[in-house]
């Protein structure tokens, strides 16, 4: 979900992709993982035009006050 050009994952993806790194293009998850080095550099090639949100997910609820 895409709000105001900010990705906002799901309680669902937050526990899928728990302790990983994912990849956001164009409002969707399109890699995760915990080294995404090369996937990154490979999107960025074949989608240059396409701006990439990298973010972690951490394994754990946080409380940040």
């Amino acid at each position: 979900m895409t709000v105001s050009g900010v990705y906002q994952i799901s309680r669902e993806e937050m526990q899928r992709y728990a302790g990983q790194y994912v990849v956001v293009m164009d409002g969707k998850v399109v890699a995760s993982g915990k080294d995404l080095y090369k996937k990154i550099k490979e999107l960025e090639k074949r989608h240059p035009d396409k701006k990439i949100i990298v973010s972690y997910i951490p394994k754990e609820d946080l409380l940040i006050l």
